[in-house]
């Protein structure tokens, strides 16, 4: 029985291999139109991710920014004795 597992293991390691050998971009075919498409749409995806971080960098930066400064005089909260209120 333990034969039969080890021996169904090693078949499906080996054919996935063979599988993933047929594979152009895994012999990294150079000249290969797929292979030139591939590396364009990689770029492409690398600078939507990056232009999605630097959005919410600058954001974060805007937020940190209006953060830091003094608000206006109408804009202060005025401490007043809330007692009378209750």
């Amino acid at each position: 029985m333990k034969t039969k597992i080890l021996s169904i293991v090693f078949l499906s390691i080996l054919l996935a291999t063979q599988q993933a050998l047929a594979c152009p971009f895994c012999y990294g075919a150079k000249d290969g139109k797929s292979t030139e498409h591939m590396a364009i749409a990689i770029w492409f995806l690398f600078g939507a991710v990056l232009s999605v971080m630097g959005g919410i960098g600058a954001f974060s930066f805007h937020l940190w920014r209006h953060g830091r400064m003094p608000a206006e005089p109408h804009q202060e909260l005025a401490e007043e004795d809330l007692s009378k209120y209750e």
